[in-house]
């Protein structure tokens, strides 16, 4: 691994590579504002296109599990490419598609083709560099990774105002296009082959291994069930602004993206805070935020309260997730027995696929009834009370023994 200074990886490719991890919201939340008129275009019921997002959300978690490895044993560069060409391809594709069926064919491959360029933008950094210089350089990802979760939304909203739909594919088409130029043009070849073997058999039985430690799966459910509230917004929350409150699809977009940089600024005051607080008091607290938001939502929605109490609800609920997240995953990952990797492709394999389950969910009873999403965040929310209360009790045992 080289960490040299002179041997740095130039800013555009760090650009690239910042927007490959952003393959996620470009994804889901660009797409999150088209919903109504996805909906009537197919002319389906509101669950089964809520199904285009979380057969996406489910996509994105086997990609990160799946081509991570292949990476390893055939090159970032090479497996990059091939991945960027069928995301492009299948998008393009879904601009002219006009059943629903194929149309989740298409998102299921945008997500698996996504969610593996978001593990190799990861992994391309992890081989360069290592230490501070990882940090550092994982940071600047991040810092682009924001940028877009916040722009995703607005383009989208962007793409609606101008025309139908389907321009918002006509967007992500073109923002593809450009990274697969930049990664043909700027990523280096070097494919580390020699040593490495694909080992999936090894790799579940590490999962098994993680499954029987107590102290690893309740952080990782800490975790899953907090998406749970995101993605069951991200599926509802199109629905209930734009039919229910008449929101515009460009007011919706600037409301999630409103959300969006709460997330940011709640994840980095709580990265300040926990250096001061003990990360379990600091959860406690963090879920006591998203279960006042679930209160005020549920009052809001059950008594057709104004829509400003709606997206005070909503703020309050979504924005501790991407701290309540981290704060899980580390706890978790403390209680690795081996490496890192396939305890950390376990924790994003569960997160997506759980909220890809039950995102669905939400839209049972039509797009004006809002009862499923309802009982979801409600239950979510007793959950997170109890798996708290035995996580506590377990770590208090510990710490008296």
């Amino acid at each position: 691994m080289t960490t040299s200074s002179a041997q740095h990886f130039p800013k555009i490719l760090i650009i690239i590579l910042g927007v490959m991890t952003a393959f996620g919201p470009l994804t889901i939340d660009m797409y999150g504002p088209s919903l109504p008129r996805v909906q009537q275009a197919f002319d389906s019921t509101t669950s089964e296109i809520q199904l285009t997002l979380s057969i996406a959300m489910i996509g994105l978690a086997i990609g990160q599990f799946l081509f991570g490895p292949l990476s390893d044993v055939y090159g970032r560069k090479m497996v990059a490419l091939i991945l960027l060409a069928v995301y492009l391809i299948a998008t393009l594709t879904s601009i002219f598609s006009i059943h629903l069926t194929i149309f989740l064919a298409i998102r299921l491959i945008q997500g698996l083709t996504g969610g593996g360029a978001i593990v190799i933008a990861k992994a391309s950094i992890g081989d360069k560099y290592d230490g501070d210089e990882l940090a550092k350089f994982l940071t600047s990802l991040m810092v682009v990774n924001g940028i877009i979760t916040i722009i995703a939304p607005l383009l989208g909203g962007l793409a609606l105002s101008i025309a139908s739909w389907r321009m918002i594919f006509v967007f992500l088409t073109m923002i593809t296009l450009i990274v697969s130029i930049g990664i043909l043009l700027k990523m280096p070849s070097h494919i580390q082959t020699s040593h490495v073997q694909l080992n999936f058999k090894t790799i579940f039985k590490d999962f098994g291994q993680l499954l029987k430690r107590p102290a690893f799966v309740i952080p990782m459910l800490l975790q899953g069930l907090t998406y749970v509230m995101l993605f069951s917004y991200s599926a509802a929350s199109p629905f209930i602004t734009q039919k229910m409150y008449h929101m515009s699809a460009l007011q919706y977009s600037f409301m999630f993206a409103m959300n969006g940089i709460g997330l940011i600024l709640l994840s980095q005051i709580t990265a300040i805070l926990v250096e001061k607080t003990n990360r379990h008091t600091m959860l406690i607290y963090l879920t006591i935020c998203q279960i006042i938001g679930v209160i005020i939502l549920i009052l809001a929605l059950t008594f057709h309260l104004p829509l400003y109490v709606i997206l005070i609800g909503f703020f309050i609920n979504i924005c501790p997730v991407t701290s309540i997240a981290p704060l899980s995953f580390s706890m978790a990952m403390a209680e690795r027995s081996g490496g890192s990797g396939n305890a950390s492709s376990l924790l994003g394999l569960f997160q997506f696929i759980l909220g890809g389950m039950i995102s669905p969910l939400v839209g049972l009873n039509g797009q004006q009834d809002m009862t499923p999403y309802l009982l979801i965040i409600s239950m979510t929310a007793i959950l997170l009370i109890i798996l708290q209360l035995i996580y506590f009790k377990m770590i208090s045992s510990q710490s008296k023994s």
